[in-house]
């Protein structure tokens, strides 16, 4: 199994988290593919670690899938640190 570290995030028209990019290396800035929802619960369940990366103290907060509204959904685990959500990554430039 393998660790991806998410940073960056496509969302939809109405803000929601429609997929993640991922870096397989960690520490990176910079994304080497993106998963929809879907597929990175899927990468989940297959026993893969996906996680994000505070910027101010390195505290990582490892993803889960879940359903809301009929839909599935993904979102970090609670910690103790606010800036390591899915919320505080960027917009995956995409195109």
């Amino acid at each position: 199994m393998a660790d991806y570290q998410i940073v960056c995030v496509v969302r939809d028209e109405a803000g929601d988290i429609e997929a993640v990019g991922y870096s397989p290396y960690g520490g990176s800035d910079r994304y080497d593919g993106i998963w929809t929802v879907e597929e990175a619960c899927y990468a989940i369940e297959q026993g893969h670690r996906l996680y994000t990366v505070s910027p101010s103290n390195d505290a990582e907060a490892d993803l889960e899938c879940y359903q809301a509204e009929g839909q599935q959904r993904i979102r970090t685990k609670p910690d103790q640190t606010t800036d390591n959500n899915l919320d505080s990554l960027p917009e995956c430039e995409v195109g």
